[in-house]
């Protein structure tokens, strides 16, 4: 009977520690199927990790290239918009010059629209003018016309007076008219006293009826009253007279261009030596013909005047 009991105690001592062992490898089991389950799911977690951190890492990579090329963009943005400041700058200086230019042409514009009134206004005047000139061209027309035809009148009159000249008086007779001797101190006024004469005044006018033409060399002769030089001469000369070669001393001489008519014939002498009273003669000659004389005195000067 003890035996059988202790059998017993046994048994059941043994069916409970298989118990416990098969709960505890149960739970053994349970436990490390759930740590595996765990540790796979921890491995994926991990790998899947890992596998976004590579990703980051290459998007880090991407971004930082791209940060270091938004940098290089902006520098260069930058430097664009540096630019563009500075074309926007010159553009606003360049329409500030417009619009001065433009306030000038304004101006001009006006200035020209003023002209073109005050031209306007001209041109009505001009052709007001015009028109009267037109009638006053006309009148002078007709009176010219009167006037040639007093003027040939007047020709064909002097061409027969000239014949009647040329019958009534030889043309070698004809001489300068209007002669003036005018003897001048050294302070120009006139003077008789021979002594203080400085220089002769000797002019006259050829008249037309003489008929000179061209440019010709006249002659001052000074002689006294037995034809001979009042001065010294600075040459001589022949003059060739009709029907006589005449030798005459020449104290001056000028060439002269008979392109008037009457022509105003005038010698100023300087004498080299000093003057003696007495009558003289002052003639004047071309080449070829004798123009006129006209007489002439000086005096003594006295102490007293």
């Amino acid at each position: 009977m003890k035996e059988t009991g202790r059998t017993s105690i046994n048994l059941a001592w043994t069916l409970a520690l298989l118990i416990v062992v098969g709960l505890a490898g149960g739970i053994y089991w349970r436990n490390n199927r759930m740590w595996t389950n765990h540790y796979n799911q921890v491995e994926l977690r991990a790998d899947s990790l890992l596998s976004v951190k590579f990703h980051l890492e290459d998007d880090i990579h991407n971004l930082e290239s791209q940060l270091a090329t938004a940098a290089d963009d902006k520098v260069y943005f930058d430097k664009r918009l540096n630019q563009f400041y500075g074309m926007l700058n010159e553009q606003d200086r360049q329409a500030d010059k417009l619009k001065q230019t433009k306030r000038r042409q304004t101006s001009t514009i006006q200035q020209l629209r003023h002209q073109g009134d005050s031209l306007a206004i001209i041109r009505d005047s001009l052709e007001s003018q015009l028109e009267a000139s037109r009638d006053k061209i006309n009148w002078l027309t007709d009176a010219n016309a009167l006037l040639l035809g007093q003027n040939k009148e007047l020709e064909q009159r002097l061409r027969s007076l000239n014949t009647d000249l040329a019958v009534t008086i030889p043309r070698a007779s004809l001489t300068g008219n209007a002669f003036l001797v005018e003897p001048l101190k050294s302070n120009k006024k006139v003077t008789a006293k021979a002594t203080k004469i400085r220089s002769l005044l000797v002019s006259c006018t050829v008249p037309a009826e003489l008929q000179l033409e061209g440019r010709q060399e006249v002659f001052l002769s000074l002689t006294d009253a037995n034809r001979e030089a009042m001065i010294p001469a600075i040459r001589t000369t022949t003059i060739a007279l009709p029907n006589l070669n005449e030798v005459i001393p020449v104290h001056a001489a000028q060439m002269v261009s008979f392109t008037q008519s009457p022509q105003r014939i005038v010698f100023r002498f300087t004498p080299q030596t000093a003057l003696q009273s007495g009558l003289y003669r002052a003639s004047i000659y071309t080449r070829d013909a004798f123009l006129g004389t006209v007489e002439f005195r000086l005096r003594d000067s006295f102490w007293f005047f």
